[in-house]
């Protein structure tokens, strides 16, 4: 029999040598569909040298090996926002041949730490997009399952936990925003986020503190609104009471999210002040749903399908490495400014 080449498996496909054999090496210059087709052609033709890491691919994707099963675990909040990091998990997750079942926590649930029905089938892997409660974080780690976590509690201490977390830059991309602010001639600045909350808006009111002392600037305590409050500033009637105690309307606000920026928009305008005329306000994570409606809010984009396939990537490797550490890892972010942080001191 005529030893197949890599010639003869281009030919059958009308590709270049070049593009085959980089398919055949698992190359990710030749996009996953070719090298599927490639890997698939020289397996039925019987090339035998088809590198380990594309052969194992290839066996993943038309299921001749065990598939594993990925749970992924939120509460009961989804948005357009949480959409799309949840279809960029899933987008991993089938290409690689796992997989995916979801799963919702309730308030309820939450709180008498009743973990999904999920947990008692077999799991091989876990995601939370949500932060959930000391409590409730310590009985799904109970079932020592590999674990990645997007975002985690700003109260606990990463190093006593086994898990891998994913968070999205916060404190250079607020700083920014609040040097663009300062830059304006602007110095009464606030901030408005529940710090308690998670770590990555710790970090946003990291970077607006850093940004107020490269000026000497210190905000006054009525403008800033950091403490713990049970809807964490996500209810009207909290931003209602702090936007009613304070003394005396800042030149600007800066917001941990978006969801909050528009309630601080509303709420403000509601009491005769303009945006950004008498109040710059600014946000984070570019929502899809509140852009459409209102698109004038300065944000940051985080880009949710991209961190959903970095989170799905990242329970790849722990399953794959086990024994090493846990890590950190930080997915860069792009400052948006638009109009709503655009206000000029008047002299």
């Amino acid at each position: 029999m005529k030893k197949v080449t890599i010639q003869d498996v281009a030919r059958e496909l009308n590709l270049s040598r070049n593009t085959v054999a980089r398919a055949l090496n698992n190359s990710d210059t030749v996009a996953y569909e070719t090298r599927y087709m490639v890997i698939e052609k020289a397996c039925e033709m019987g090339y035998l040298k088809v590198s380990p890491s594309a052969l194992n691919e290839f066996k993943l994707h038309v299921g001749h090996s065990e598939s594993k099963t990925v749970l992924v675990l939120a509460r009961r909040e989804i948005s357009v926002f949480w959409n799309s990091i949840i279809m960029g998990i899933s987008d991993m997750l089938n290409q690689n041949g796992y997989r995916l079942r979801f799963d919702f926590v309730s308030e309820e649930e939450e709180r008498r730490l009743i973990l999904p029905v999920d947990f008692s089938e077999e799991i091989d892997g876990l995601i939370l997009i949500s932060v959930f409660s000391r409590e409730y974080f310590a009985e799904i780690l109970k079932k020592e399952l590999p674990t990645v976590c997007l975002d985690f509690p700003a109260l606990i201490n990463k190093a006593d936990y086994p898990v891998d977390i994913v968070v999205s830059e916060g404190a250079e991309s607020v700083r920014a925003i609040t040097k663009q602010l300062v830059g304006q001639g602007l110095k009464r600045i606030g901030f408005v986020g529940d710090i308690s909350y998670c770590r990555t808006i710790r970090d946003r009111y990291t970077g607006y503190m850093a940004a107020l002392g490269e000026f000497g600037l210190v905000p006054s305590g009525d403008i800033v609104a950091i403490q713990h409050v049970p809807g964490r500033y996500y209810a009207e009637e909290e931003i209602g009471a702090y936007l009613d105690g304070i003394k005396e309307m800042p030149d600007a606000i800066v917001c941990a999210n978006d969801v909050i920026a528009m309630h601080i928009v509303k709420g403000l305008r509601a009491r005769g002040v303009s945006v950004p005329e008498d109040v710059a306000v600014t946000g984070f994570d570019n929502q899809e749903e509140l852009a459409q409606v209102d698109a004038f809010l300065t944000t940051v984009r985080v880009g949710n399908t991209r961190l959903g396939k970095r989170l799905a990537c990242q329970l790849f490797f722990r399953l794959q490495h086990p024994e090493l550490p846990g890590e950190m890892v930080m997915v860069d972010t792009k400052v948006i400014y638009r109009d709503s942080s655009k206000k000029y001191k008047q002299t």
